[in-house]
């Protein structure tokens, strides 16, 4: 598992059904190299806007799984399937994160 050395905010989202939906983000590092920068930037715009500028849409968990998971106190990982070659992808950004913190 890699550490990532970075700080978070949290944000929270108005979904379609207008709920409030809160998303942890990571900071974007100024000392980060463009790779890392740019896949955490699109992530951010992802979360926050609903759409990656790679065209990947982020699909929220419906009412229904939102409200078992607060039951059962689970937290939901969002998944979106980004474009091949956008820095967003998740095991690109992690590899790139890797080889910047060697």
């Amino acid at each position: 598992m890699t550490t990532l050395p970075f700080t978070y905010t949290a944000a929270l989202v108005d979904d379609a059904d207008g709920q409030l939906v809160g998303f942890v983000l990571p900071e974007i590092p100024e000392d980060a190299p463009h790779e890392v920068r740019e896949g955490l930037a699109r992530r951010r715009i992802a979360a926050l806007e609903g759409r990656c500028p790679c065209g990947a849409v982020v699909v929220l968990p419906n009412r229904e799984q939102r409200r078992r998971a607060a039951r059962t106190r689970v937290s939901l990982r969002i998944v979106v399937e980004h474009e091949g070659g956008c820095p967003a992808i998740e095991r690109e950004l992690l590899e790139a994160i890797r080889r910047w913190r060697r």
